[in-house]
């Protein structure tokens, strides 16, 4: 099934909410979208989560799966309401703790064939998966910025 991770600043205004559910909502309707990742440290992740939950009573099919950067034995991870599931990417425990977001974020992009991406500034992570999505040519890079 096509697959979406989520990324962006963690601190993103909530008024983003409406951009991030249109863009959701266009890769379910348009490109059959089912599988949407989030991470869970700021605000961008808190409103890209809450954008597909909303979504996922009028589609059905859509699931919504929690990324991990740490390994669920070393730091609990309770599942939230409306997610469908965790994911750890593989590989991730041998990486030093300090690089953990950093190449779990990484290994989305290269595993998702859709990104929608928050990045307001030039430098950051964020910036940097936006910039290897649209490289990539794993698909098509929906990326947005204030």
């Amino acid at each position: 099934m096509p697959s979406c991770f989520c990324i962006g600043h963690r601190e993103t205004p909530d008024e983003l909410l409406p951009r991030i559910q249109e863009a959701v909502e266009k890769l379910i309707a348009e490109e059959g979208v089912t599988d949407f990742y989030v991470g869970s440290r700021g605000s961008f992740d808190r409103l890209a989560g809450a954008a597909v939950r909303a979504l996922m009573t009028t589609y059905p099919q859509v699931r919504l799966y929690r990324v991990l950067a740490y390994h669920p034995a070393e730091r609990d991870a309770p599942l939230a309401d409306g997610f469908t599931g965790t994911v750890y990417p593989e590989g991730l425990e041998r990486v030093p703790r300090r690089f953990a977001i950093l190449r779990a974020n990484r290994a989305m992009v290269d595993s998702c064939p859709y990104l929608i991406a928050y990045a307001p500034h030039e430098t950051g992570n964020a910036r940097l998966c936006q910039k290897a999505g649209e490289k990539g040519g794993r698909g098509r890079s929906l990326g947005f910025t204030v």
